[in-house]
């Protein structure tokens, strides 16, 4: 029994070290797409700055990797993680969006945040510089719900 347990290790142990070597791509566009959400709609700096510190590392094209991203299988799990974001809603790529996507997309924003599903409570655990306090909140809320609006305004297409 002990023997089986130890050959157990050893197998788990090769696999877990076998597995380094195995990283996905990383998320990693080398400069600001003209399509960028800050490029596209008047975002206030200090907006773009909330936005980019609590929603950038999984909903644009540039993630900013923490030391534990170079250990699989958890480089696996953001891997996913970022390209599930992504696919929700790409911040890098919001200017080639359809009208009524950009308009779904930033009042998904407000949706979110007041519920308290983003930013992902296990990324504000080891990121506690993405948590968004009230006002931090709010103020992501009124630019969102303002700009949809002026979205649906502005016609067809426009």
């Amino acid at each position: 029994m002990r023997k089986a347990v130890k050959i157990a290790g050893l197998i788990l142990a090769g696999a877990f070290f076998i597995a380094q070597f195995i990283q996905p791509d990383k998320n990693l566009q080398e400069q600001a797409s003209e399509h960028d959400l800050v490029s596209t709609l008047e975002v206030p700096d200090q907006l773009a700055n909330l936005l980019k510190n609590s929603c950038y590392d999984c909903h644009s094209n540039h993630t900013r990797y923490p030391w534990y991203s170079k250990i699989s299988p958890l480089s696996w799990y953001l891997y996913k993680h970022i390209e599930e974001g992504k696919e929700a809603l790409n911040f890098s790529e919001f200017g080639l969006l359809e009208k009524r996507k950009m308009i779904s997309g930033l009042s998904g924003v407000c949706e979110l945040i007041e519920s308290g599903s983003m930013p992902l409570v296990s990324f504000t655990l080891i990121h506690r510089d993405a948590r968004l306090d009230e006002d931090e909140q709010r103020i992501i809320c009124e630019w969102s719900e303002a700009e949809a609006g002026k979205l649906l305004k502005s016609g067809p297409g426009s």
